[in-house]
């Protein structure tokens, strides 16, 4: 059985250091590329910039099998307690946003928030857990506690696009960021596996940017 650890293996801060970066070059993007090119194409061209660094990045710090990261964990009763709790966020992103504006958009619209939902839930859990947790296994500090940080953080980046709105501003933005990023990555440190957080992460965007894309490109 391994135990969680708290020590600091040799060198094991200078591979972060491009996660740290990301957070200023990520919030220079979001609030000047909609400024140049258009919010629509200003918007996803910074989130494309995000998505290619974590795979990049990602891939670099990952160690052993990316398919073990997707395997079913172990059901015994705390994986399943963690498992369930994963889903708490997606409630909440559908009762909040989703029913807010399903009615509100067209198949074309599904199509392409389906699209994003996939790509942005399996790059963010593929880097902020699975990266780390492969490369740092059971170190608590660097598999668990600063991949979350930097995953809350990373948000106030996204909250800085310039002409894009979010419902409820800053701290459900945020703070829910925070709050996701401590329980999916709690998951995925536990279980070593990022199945159940990326599956979750997955239908929680589907349903909050179905009211992001009505309250900022449908009115």
């Amino acid at each position: 059985m391994q135990h969680s650890s708290f020590a600091l293996p040799h060198n094991s801060l200078k591979p972060l250091i491009p996660s740290m970066l990301i957070l200023p070059v990520t919030f220079a993007a979001f609030y000047f590329l909609p400024q140049v090119l258009g919010k629509t194409t200003g918007y996803l061209a910074s989130f494309i910039l995000y998505w290619v660094f974590c795979w990049v990045h990602g891939l670099y710090l990952k160690r052993g099998s990316l398919a073990e990261l997707y395997m079913w964990p172990a059901p015994n009763k705390l994986n399943i307690a963690l498992s369930i709790l994963c889903f708490v966020p997606v409630v909440g992103a559908f009762a909040g946003a989703f029913m807010l504006a399903y009615d509100q958009l067209s198949l074309p619209i599904y199509l392409i928030l389906a699209a994003v939902a996939l790509i942005n839930g399996f790059t963010e859990e593929f880097y902020w857990r699975g990266a780390f947790i492969s490369r740092y296994k059971q170190n608590i500090l660097l598999a668990y506690a600063v991949p979350t940080l930097l995953f809350g953080l990373w948000h106030v980046s996204v909250y800085a696009a310039y002409g894009v709105n979010y419902q409820g501003g800053f701290w459900p933005l945020v703070g829910g960021a925070f709050f996701m990023g401590a329980l999916w990555g709690y998951t995925a440190f536990k279980q070593q596996r990022i199945l159940i957080p990326t599956i979750a992460h997955v239908l929680a965007n589907f349903f909050a940017f179905s009211n992001l894309i009505v309250e900022n490109w449908m009115k």
